[in-house]
């Protein structure tokens, strides 16, 4: 799933680095909130998630509704996290496939999973997204633009 990550680019941003799938992991290990993709009937969707990576999957917790529904109708997502820091911005996007977890030891697990508690619901549905692609880039540096007269 690597992608070429020996090659700086350069944006409007600063310069972009393209991160290793470890790199990548690495950064989605250390966040806990993402952005999951669904589209359904050529209509997408976005929507926020707590989540927990473990380095090769993404775990997020969800209930009954529009989420959850649109992940039965089409199992194709994206799923985006990022993050700003002083030495600059990252974003990780998977795309991959989704299904709930219904083995009663994955649930085990899954339930133990520190997730923080928005919203109170129950019962929780928890999700598994499985990568088919995983692509990290890290943006360095500042724009510094100048404002002209018009």
């Amino acid at each position: 799933m690597a992608h070429d990550v020996n090659e700086d680019e350069l944006s409007p941003q600063g310069p972009v680095t393209e991160l290793s799938d470890a790199e990548s992991w690495m950064l989605l290990d250390g966040a806990s909130f993402g952005r999951l993709g669904v589209s359904v009937d050529n209509h997408p969707e976005v929507f926020p998630v707590d989540y927990r990576a473990d380095g090769a999957t993404i775990v997020f917790r969800t209930a009954e509704g529009t989420k959850l529904h649109d992940l039965m109708e089409n199992s194709s997502v994206a799923f985006e996290a990022d993050a700003h820091t002083e030495a600059g911005t990252w974003s990780v996007v998977i795309k991959g496939t989704a299904r709930v977890l219904e083995d009663e030891s994955e649930l085990r697990v899954a339930d133990l999973l520190p997730f923080a508690e928005w919203i109170p619901t129950s019962p929780y549905v928890f999700v598994r997204i499985t990568p088919l692609d995983i692509r990290g880039r890290r943006f360095t540096g500042h724009l510094h633009t100048e404002r002209g007269s018009a």
